[in-house]
């Protein structure tokens, strides 16, 4: 993933994330994958399994930038932060898809 990403060569900590919710945040949120970069940046991984390319919308979109606000306020982390989709063969080009600063498909995660 590091590789498909462009950095291979930056220290990263790699781990899951949930916050169960609270009086702040009532709704819970889970985020597939965090790359926690020495760089000062954090990708936060959304999975998708499409046939073909993914559609990206609205809804999802929404759901992923309140996933990163919560961590983002919870962590209070003061890195930047990169949504990022792993799909099975991309996204379906649209406004929402170009919303998102990385995208990487299976090919990708296992080209050599």
């Amino acid at each position: 993933m590091r590789k498909a990403l462009g950095i291979s060569g930056v220290h990263t900590e790699i781990y899951a994330w949930r916050h169960a919710g609270d009086t702040v945040y009532q709704k819970g949120v889970q985020i597939d994958l965090i790359l926690d970069r020495a760089d000062n940046v954090i990708n936060i991984c959304e999975m998708k399994y499409a046939k073909g390319r993914y559609l990206l919308d609205k809804d999802t979109l929404e759901s992923l930038s309140e996933k990163a606000e919560v961590f983002r306020a919870v962590s209070r982390t003061r890195k930047a932060i990169h949504l990022t989709m792993v799909t099975s063969n991309g996204l379906v080009d649209n406004a929402y898809a170009n919303q998102i600063q990385s995208k990487i498909t299976l090919a990708e995660l296992f080209a050599e």
